[in-house]
């Protein structure tokens, strides 16, 4: 499913249109840094608007404590009976004494396919899930990644899933997920690209952050659910069914002047991606992006250039980003001397890219406002929110705003003043972190697009409006 890992191809197309945003008008320097707003479409493409069934391989790891496994066997086996027939499937629940997790079913070997009477076994056995064990050390999220990652690597099929179902029972006060070295940092490395993951937290006693290290890394989605979480757990599976490719790279070729690329996906999901080099490309970054259906996503791509040696006032193509078949350039010009950046301009691009960073800037306010309440730093949280609360305004992000309100008292909008109370309920804090990692793009205006041209000599695609290829220098 990655690099390491590679996955079978869906029978299931995806069609991309790929758009860049970036201020044509630069600064030249040695080192010049350009920003610019990439955006993805994605639609589907087929017949058909579900991947089969037997394309994808799902692990339920279920892991709570002894008070929750009546309501969490009960729910587990609404969700068994509800698995499309054709699923590759196996269930974890509980561990033993060496605590390592104990399968549930299916009872002799490591995979069932789903069908009427498999389900019904299997949903029969959802009683024998044991709870997290009392007096001993935590299993540690980690070990259920870790037996998640051998189980898939005896299925290798195009989508490969865990679906990690806990109330915080396993959590190891000693791993710490802001520790690159740590446990569970070294266990997401070695699953990273094998499967992706969804967190599903039941209750409000469990810590966010190592549950959004894990959908962060594995590219999943953390949702807070109630004891009987059947419902979601359909809901999850019913999305997988939706990923056209499990697998896409962005792929960024470059100028010989440009020294460092870095590409940021800031909707529908907040992460930094890590470029993949190719031995034989080493002007190509490919960055590998995970669980593609229809949608929009959103990337802050920054290049770090040499300018000293460019021509002025002339168009240059810095990169041409690639996805699939589509393709598009990014292509800046560099000021003469005493010219002012936006002197005169009309219309020379980053119209959404302002946006963007402020969206982005308002989500990390968001965030870090939601961290400052557990524990309770009145202060830290009040300047926090009202900073989100100033950029909503700016932008119209209402959903931010009634975020907010949950856990404050929102005063003077346009002046980002908020006052937080002198109590505040951990489990709405809680789970408003969860919500905040989960998608909400911001409605940024179409980029102009046009039809991509070949090189006729080397065959390299460059984007509409580019005057030279980036691969031989041919003038297109």
């Amino acid at each position: 499913m990655g690099a390491t890992d590679p996955s079978p191809a869906l029978r299931l197309p995806v069609g991309l249109k790929v758009s860049i945003d970036v201020r044509r008008d630069q600064q030249p320097h040695h080192d010049a840094r350009i920003d610019a707003h990439l955006r993805v479409k994605a639609v589907g493409v087929g017949p058909s608007d579900e991947v089969p069934a037997p394309e994808l391989a799902v692990v339920l790891a279920l892991d709570v404590a002894a008070e929750r496994r009546e309501a969490a066997a009960a729910a587990l086996a609404a969700a068994l009976r509800a698995l499309p027939d054709g699923l590759t499937f196996t269930v974890l629940g509980g561990a033993d004494a060496s605590g390592a997790p104990t399968g549930c079913y299916p009872l002799r070997g490591g995979w069932a396919l789903a069908g009427t009477a498999e389900k019904r076994r299997a949903a029969f056995s959802a009683g024998r899930i044991a709870p997290a064990a009392a007096g001993r050390p935590p299993t540690g999220y980690p070990v259920w990644l870790a037996a998640a990652r051998d189980l898939f690597a005896e299925r290798p099929l195009p989508v490969r899933h865990l679906l990690l179902i806990t109330d915080g029972s396993s959590h190891d006060e000693a791993d710490d997920p802001e520790l690159p070295d740590s446990a569970l940092q070294h266990e997401l490395t070695r699953c990273a690209g094998r499967f992706t993951a969804d967190v599903l937290a039941v209750g409000s006693d469990w810590d966010p952050a190592p549950l959004l290290a894990v959908v962060e890394r594995l590219h999943g989605s953390p949702v807070d659910v109630p004891d009987r979480f059947g419902p979601a757990v359909t809901e999850a599976v019913q999305r997988l069914r939706r990923v056209r490719s499990p697998e896409l790279p962005v792929s960024v070729t470059v100028r010989p002047a440009v020294r460092e690329v870095t590409l940021t996906e800031t909707a529908p999901r907040r992460q930094a991606l890590e470029a993949v080099h190719r031995p034989d490309e080493p002007r190509r970054f490919d960055f590998p992006t995970h669980q593609w259906e229809p949608g929009t996503r959103d990337y802050l791509l920054t290049l770090h250039a040499d300018a000293s040696t460019d021509p002025l006032g002339v168009l240059l193509q810095l990169a041409t980003v690639s996805i699939g078949d589509a393709t598009a350039p990014l292509l800046v010009r560099w000021l003469p001397p005493g010219v002012a950046v936006g002197a005169g301009a009309t219309g020379g691009g980053g119209g959404t890219l302002q946006a963007m960073n402020v969206a982005t800037q308002m989500r990390t306010a968001l965030d870090r406002g939601y961290l400052a309440l557990d524990p309770l730093t009145r202060g830290e949280a009040e300047q926090q929110f009202g900073l989100a609360v100033r950029l909503a305004n700016e932008i119209g992000a209402a959903w931010v705003l009634d975020k907010v309100r949950e856990v404050a008292e929102i005063l003077d909008g346009s002046r980002g003043l908020v006052r937080v109370g002198p109590t505040v309920d951990r489990g709405t804090v809680r789970r408003g972190r969860l919500h905040i990692a989960s998608d909400h793009l911001l409605d940024l205006p179409e980029h102009a697009t046009g039809k991509p041209v070949r090189c006729p000599d080397c065959r390299h695609l460059a984007g509409p409006r580019a005057q030279y290829c980036i691969a031989c220098g041919r003038r297109l």
